[in-house]
């Protein structure tokens, strides 16, 4: 994430990873004018899926349909300086995006997310781990990967982490999502990703953090090596490390 801090440091007063502002799930018309361009917004996770009538939208499963098509977020967030992630949910919106992607000129940082390696929930990939990153590297190699497994509740193991460490063995700058409340449960594992000096992990949560959760953060995790999209119980961002909770 190098060009991530490097890239946000011409705009916002940042010095680490753990400094970025997250907005999660922005997936609709509505929700995009009310982050867009926000100073206190650097970074926007958004949910790509396959519309039931076969366009590109962003919409969060179960939802099948949005208001806001792929194309129309990347015109609109030519003119921004916040960085991107995407979180693609189908294959199919895999090669389109990373097309577009190419195509648009965007300058800001793109994170390509997808879940490419099984966990332990039982649920298979849908995307081609191989695929994923020929896919990235080909289409938009200036992309920052984010490989994710296909666990939802269940913590990682030492075979988890094993896989995911040799599907990225070629690369070197990468980052993983990891829910934060399966977080300390995979910690020990967890850790042996941050033996690279390249890779580092993104903690987000769709849901507030409470303040226990957040008090292991701070106890444990190190903004450095570390991004948190997260927010407290009141909607906002979380900075644990220089704040008393």
């Amino acid at each position: 994430m190098r060009d991530v801090v490097s890239y946000l440091q011409e705009h916002y007063d940042i010095k680490v990873l753990g400094d970025i502002t997250w907005s999660h799930a922005v997936n609709s018309q509505q929700r995009l004018q009310d982050v867009l361009n926000d100073p206190q917004v650097m970074m926007l996770e958004v949910d790509v899926i396959l519309s039931s009538s076969g366009e590109v939208v962003l919409a969060h499963p179960p939802a099948q349909d949005s208001d806001l098509r792929f194309d129309t977020f990347i015109n609109i967030m030519i003119g921004s300086r916040q960085g991107i992630k995407l979180d693609m949910k189908d294959p199919e919106v895999l090669i389109p995006c990373l097309t577009l992607l190419r195509d648009s000129g965007l300058q800001q940082p793109v994170l390509l997310n997808a879940g490419v390696v099984p966990g332990n929930d039982g649920y298979p990939p849908k995307f081609s781990t191989r695929g994923f990153f020929a896919a990235c590297k080909k289409f938009y190699p200036r992309g920052i990967l984010s490989p994710d497994w296909t666990n939802e509740y269940t913590p990682l193991s030492g075979e988890n982490i094993d896989a995911m460490l040799g599907a990225c063995e070629d690369f070197e700058q990468v980052t993983f999502p990891v829910n934060a409340r399966m977080l300390p449960f995979s910690w020990p594992h967890l850790t042996r990703l941050l033996q690279h000096d390249g890779y580092s992990l993104t903690i987000w949560d769709g849901k507030p953090v409470d303040k226990y959760l957040r008090l292991w953060l701070q106890e444990n995790t190190d903004p450095a090596k570390v991004c948190y999209d997260c927010v407290d119980e009141n909607g906002k961002p979380l900075s644990w490390w220089n704040n008393a909770i």
